[in-house]
């Protein structure tokens, strides 16, 4: 998996960029604000059909213009493609855009598109997985399962169509005590869906268990007791009848997958409430990696590992560990300046962004 060239048009602060990528190790060098980061986000948003930034997708857009448009050609172990992603403001009050995707030039469906680049990438901001809200732990659960299955992503975009069309009959039903009739379908398209999507996250939790420890482990050079748990807001049948009547007093859907969450355990201890930030970018770092062995799993083939000014965040050890993986795939780092570690490296190529 490799990409060889970027385009990036109104992308960020980017208002017309080209980088020839086509090296092992890329080295995005230059001073802070000079959208280096940008420029991974957009390859990011490449391999899922979203930000790992953005909360809406026209924050991606240049402030001063109507569109962005990300494109690359990537090469996988089905051969070259050409990848691009538009994004266009719907009007200048309100969050709204829309997107467009296509391969080799052909429109193709955000599910189609996902998935053909693979990517993860680590920043420092990734702490707030461990510490930040549930939503950004679906968030980075829905980033890895988008690239591995295509299934998952038409689950996910059915199932919260489903849920926002039975919130909509809860508060009619709340309101105006109509719409009975009405709710048996959509709670059968939430279940269809949600499980599913919950079958797919047992699936990768059960991976991260079986190799987290082990990754802890090897970049601390002890054994280190460590867990993730799966906080699974089961959907059934049974859970969905159970809690109707509050549902229809809340009106909105109580049980299912958009209300899933995880949390990371050391030590028996809840590292996102009791870890000091050592311990915290430790696991972290153990989770990336077991995150590029799972979608190599999936995929028969290793992501593109995007790096984005970790490297004064780390410890000699915890470098070593990242240096000793830069050329199992292709690495594409960002820096103020060039690391010492990567001076003599015939295949690292260094790009100044100014």
């Amino acid at each position: 998996m490799k990409i060889l060239e970027l385009r990036l048009t109104n992308f960020r602060n980017h208002k017309k960029l080209s980088l020839g990528l086509d090296h092992e190790i890329v080295l995005l060098t230059g001073p802070n604000g000079a959208g280096k980061t940008n420029i991974l986000e957009a390859i990011y948003a490449l391999s899922t059909g979203k930000s790992i930034k953005a909360r809406y997708d026209r924050d991606m857009i240049n402030y001063t213009a109507r569109f962005t448009t990300a494109g690359a050609d990537i090469e996988n172990s089905s051969g070259k493609y050409l990848l691009e992603m538009q994004v266009i403001k719907n009007d200048d009050s309100s969050n709204i855009s829309s997107k467009k995707t296509k391969v080799n030039k052909v429109p193709k469906s955000l599910v189609s598109f996902s998935g053909i680049f693979n990517s993860v990438m680590f920043s420092p901001e990734d702490l707030n997985i461990i510490t930040g809200s549930p939503s950004e732990r679906r968030r980075y659960m829905d980033a890895i399962l988008v690239q591995t299955d295509k299934n998952y992503k038409r689950n996910t975009s059915a199932y919260l169509k489903a849920v926002r069309q039975r919130n909509k009959i809860l508060e009619k039903i709340a309101e105006e005590n109509r719409g009975w009739d009405e709710i048996g379908y959509w709670t059968k398209k939430c279940l269809e869906h949600g499980v599913y999507i919950q079958e797919q996250r047992d699936k990768l939790f059960y991976y991260f268990n079986k190799k987290l420890p082990g990754a802890v482990e090897k970049l601390n050079g002890k054994d280190t007791e460590v867990e993730i748990k799966y906080l699974k807001n089961e959907i059934s049948e049974e859970r969905l009848k159970k809690h109707e009547d509050h549902e229809v007093h809340a009106k909105t859907t109580l049980v299912g997958p958009h209300r899933d969450d995880f949390s990371v355990f050391h030590k028996n201890h809840n590292l996102a409430e009791f870890g000091s930030r050592g311990e915290q970018r430790s696991i972290m770092l153990a989770l990336k990696l077991c995150e590029i062995n799972y979608i190599e799993q999936e995929n028969d083939e290793r992501p593109v590992l995007l790096l984005d000014d970790i490297f004064s965040e780390l410890d000699e050890n915890h470098r070593s560990s990242v240096f000793n993986i830069l050329e199992q795939q292709q690495t594409i780092i960002t820096s103020t300046e060039p690391p010492d570690f990567l001076s003599g490296k015939s295949n690292a190529h260094e790009i100044k962004v100014l």
